[in-house]
């Protein structure tokens, strides 16, 4: 009961001091800092009044390289728009099936509803331009034909999808069509978004379709221009890949990558209104670009630890240099360490083996870690025979010198061997023939 009071007296005091607001403030404070160290998602800190506002219902703005988060919201929220359909559609396409192949069309593709290309039944078209008719403008009928070329049938197709999705960590993924149609049971998050994206844009073929502004349509009746449906790349500069989807005309998802200063930033946008989702979207990736940077971690051939193998010191070095998103001003590293295998520490060591490595956790607990390798090699001692044999086959051409002479010396004296026998033989037949011959007189 005594502490109690003591304790309350105390709490008075320091509201008296500091005043009920600050005293409200730095509650309000603290509750953030446990609940930020709860979430399972950290987030660059950055401060709040500097922080952008969009209406979308869910929001990420990450870096392409690493998927860094600089800002989020409600990443967790499901939604049932069709990015990650035409996404994850688009990388099995381009895994399963060569873009240059043909696909005939059936007579389910061309009665797709919403169908937008007229396709005609038992008519051929390359996979690539139905590609780019499905990821630029959401074409439904462009969707169906691919799935039913690549799976067999839509369900089979969509069976996969599903399959790709977990098998690369989208947890929060459902697919029940190829297209994307609303469906309470077809949904994806901002945050499973920014998973296989972060993917995506590592592959050299994806971001040739992603970053695609318009591309011409041939068929034997017309011609089209298929134009992306993402305007931020005629609105913001240094936008080098986009996608928009939409289920309903009054709200929008949206995908914008861009690049500035070397870096590359990823902004996602699920459910927002569709008025604002450009200024939203620029918005976010000027609050990436004004208070981010990317830089250097650690730079190829910068020695990290020395070590001694066999009496010999060796130096731990990166073969590469390594990068990462800090905010300006801020190295944003929280902890360095080194693990080294000792395993591998017995010659013969190599500059390709890998023998420890260098991990960085950065302040928003994001984890990189470089494999380490020696600066140069280390080989078992070698024994005398092998010294005298490696010495050896340094000299080849004196060794076959000395194997030809040998070879000389054993054919001369073969020769003179056999001449010495010839001539053995020789007088011994002499020998035997006077031994032979009668003598004269003798009767």
């Amino acid at each position: 009961m005594k502490k109690e009071i003591i304790f309350k007296e105390e709490s008075a005091m320091i509201v008296k001091l500091y005043g009920k607001k600050r005293c409200i403030a730095a509650l309000l404070f603290v509750v953030s800092m446990i609940l930020g160290s709860l979430s399972g998602t950290r987030v660059i800190a950055v401060d709040e009044s500097e922080k952008p506002q969009t209406d979308a219902v869910s929001a990420l703005l990450f870096d392409a390289r690493r998927g860094q988060i600089l800002y989020s919201k409600a990443s967790d929220e499901r939604s049932h728009n069709p990015l990650a359909n035409r996404i994850v559609a688009t990388l099995l396409i381009l895994e399963k099936a060569d873009p240059d192949a043909l696909v005939t069309v059936s007579k389910d593709v061309v009665n797709t509803p919403g169908a937008t290309l007229a396709l005609t039944v038992g008519e051929k078209y390359a996979v690539k331009n139905l590609l780019y008719a499905m990821l630029l403008t959401g074409s439904p009928d462009a969707a169906k034909a691919l799935a039913e070329a690549v799976g067999g049938s839509e369900q089979g197709f969509v069976d996969m999808m599903n399959e790709y999705a977990l098998k690369h960590g989208m947890t929060n993924t459902h697919f029940t069509d190829s297209i994307g149609t609303f469906n309470e049971n077809q949904y994806t998050t901002s945050e499973d978004i920014r998973i296989i994206m972060k993917e995506a844009l590592a592959d050299s073929s994806f971001n040739r379709f992603f970053g695609t502004q318009a591309k011409p349509w041939y068929d034997k009746s017309k011609t089209l221009v298929l134009t992306n449906t993402n305007n931020m790349f005629w609105s913001y500069p240094g936008t080098d890949g986009g996608l928009t989807a939409s289920n309903d005309t009054e709200f929008h998802s949206i995908i914008t990558t861009a690049t500035k200063n070397n870096m590359r930033l990823v902004c996602v946008l699920l459910d927002v209104p569709t008025k604002s989702m450009y200024n939203d979207s620029i918005n976010l990736l000027n609050y990436g670009f004004d208070n981010f940077l990317e830089g250097t971690i650690v730079t190829a051939g910068s020695s990290q630890q020395a070590i001694t193998v066999e009496g010999q010191t060796l130096n731990l070095i990166v073969t590469s240099d390594v990068y990462y998103v800090h905010p300006k001003g801020e190295d944003y590293i929280k902890d360095v360490s080194i693990n080294v295998d000792q395993s591998v520490l017995k010659p013969p060591i190599t500059t390709k083996t890998i023998v420890g490595t260098l991990t960085f956790i950065l302040e928003d607990d994001t984890r990189i870690t470089v494999n380490l390798y020696p600066d140069r090699e280390v080989l078992p001692q070698k024994t005398r025979r092998e010294i005298l044999t490696e010495r050896l086959m340094e000299s080849r051409e004196l060794i076959y010198v000395i194997i030809g002479l040998i070879i000389l010396e054993i054919i001369i004296g073969s020769v003179k061997l056999y001449e010495y026998v010839k001539k053995q033989v020789v007088k011994s037949r002499s020998r035997k023939a006077r031994g032979h011959t009668p003598i004269k007189g003798r009767k």
